[in-house]
């Protein structure tokens, strides 16, 4: 785990405070998104019977979709 210290509060000024972040050592970003009340039912219904965390579930579902597809680059993105 390590310590985030945050930048120049917009709000006050200054921050003196630190998040905590937790290094999987993989590529994970936590983001939060909007799925619908059926999708995560199945998820946790799939990780539950697979014996499997949510997290590889969801990133299982993601990789087979995106498997076949040619997805272009935001231009101005790296």
């Amino acid at each position: 785990m390590s310590n985030k210290k945050l930048g120049r509060d917009i709000f006050a000024g200054s921050l003196d405070k630190t998040i905590k972040t937790v290094d999987t050592g993989e590529d994970f970003i936590r983001r939060t998104y909007m799925i619908r009340r059926k999708f995560i039912d199945m998820i946790d219904r799939k990780a539950f019977w697979d014996r499997e965390d949510k997290q590889m579930v969801l990133d299982e579902i993601l990789k087979n979709y995106f498997k076949d597809k040619n997805i272009k680059p935001i231009p101005g993105k790296v």
